[in-house]
């Protein structure tokens, strides 16, 4: 008999979590004029991540994408939007890190911040 999943020993992925056939996609909300970099945990149905970048010229967004691809041991080119460029929801495709490895990576049961630095 096959089992359910709540037999299962791990928690379910997040709603803002994803399998695609090249990563993971992930739903972000960016907090632009933050104090410092970092992923701040969980909002929404979202990944929060702050940055320090005001919203002009993509500079948030690409700050966003840099501590994203940090937190998550990924070099920057394995990040990209799908959707949101420019608005604070985005829609984020992370190539090559399967579900469970972001879930992991970003401790977002855990319940506290990341810092990408440290």
């Amino acid at each position: 008999m096959p089992s359910s999943r709540s037999d299962s020993p791990h928690p379910p992925p997040a709603a803002e979590f994803s399998a695609h056939p090249e990563g993971t996609v992930l739903e972000v909300s960016v907090r632009p004029k933050a104090g410092r970099c970092r992923i701040a945990g969980r909002a929404g149905g979202r990944v929060r991540i702050e940055v320090t970048a005001a919203p002009e010229g993509g500079r948030a967004t690409r700050e966003a994408l840099q501590t994203l691809a940090r937190a998550l041991g990924v070099p920057v080119s394995a990040v990209m939007v799908l959707r949101g460029e420019r608005s604070r929801h985005k829609t984020v495709l992370v190539r090559g890190l399967g579900v469970a490895d972001c879930l992991a990576r970003l401790g977002v049961f855990r319940g506290r911040p990341t810092d990408p630095d440290g």
